[in-house]
């Protein structure tokens, strides 16, 4: 049955409040040492509330196991609060880490794909990829993940874009326009060769100097298949 309210003298009012005030600043001095002002005010009022039909009459121990009780909960409201804070910082750290090692992934790409170091196309690919990515790490992210586990979910994610990206560029070939343009540029730079004797002179070596090592690779290989074919027969 719950306790009925009693009534209490007027004149108990004074002594009463005097009493309620000591009780709220023990409970107050048992909370951490870096319990913030709200939190201790807190406290007060969650006395106050729970012994609102308590006097200075009744039981010390009931008394005492009340305050226990609020006090336990409002260290373990703090100790989460801390834990929730921590884990915050810990989880803008390894936002910061995945874009890091974002910027090493897309290093790893092929230029066609993500363009030049410091280039246009490099700089929007990595903005676009990380609004992305970011989205995705806010969401999954608590902040109790190793930094190996954050690698590797920037690597998996990278790895998934490539291979898109490459699957697009298998089923969009270069358009005629393009390769019209390539062949203009090696028409271009033939000529140049041509009608320069320097340059000229400079490719025939080039050129003999490659035929000259792909004919030492051919006959080194057919008498390596001599030899293997002379050692079966004996």
């Amino acid at each position: 049955m719950p306790r009925a309210p009693r009534a209490r003298p007027q004149n108990g009012d004074a002594s009463r409040r005097a009493w309620l005030s000591v009780l709220k600043e023990k409970a107050v001095q048992r909370l951490p040492p870096d319990a913030s002002p709200a939190m201790r005010a807190k406290l007060r009022n969650d006395v106050e509330h729970a012994l609102r039909h308590h006097g200075p009459d009744d039981s010390a121990l009931e008394l005492q196991d009340i305050l226990s009780a609020l006090i336990d909960e409002a260290a373990g409201q703090m100790a989460e609060a801390k834990h929730q804070t921590q884990r915050a910082e810990r989880k803008r750290k390894l936002l910061a880490l995945a874009q890091s090692t974002l910027a090493s992934a897309i290093a790893t790409c092929p230029s066609y794909l993500v363009g030049s170091f410091g280039s246009d196309k490099r700089i929007n690919v990595t903005r676009a990829m990380w609004a992305d990515l970011r989205a995705v790490l806010e969401k999954a992210l608590s902040g109790a993940e190793s930094e190996e586990d954050v690698r590797q979910r920037v690597e998996e994610h990278v790895a998934q874009w490539q291979r898109g990206q490459d699957h697009w560029w298998r089923l969009h070939p270069p358009s005629p326009a393009r390769v019209l343009r390539g062949i203009r540029t090696a028409k271009l730079v033939v000529d140049t060769v041509n009608n320069t004797p320097e340059l000229r002179q400079l490719v025939d070596t080039v050129i003999q100097a490659v035929q000259i090592k792909l004919r030492q690779r051919r006959e080194a290989k057919g008498s390596s298949s001599s030899s293997s074919s002379s050692s079966s027969s004996s």
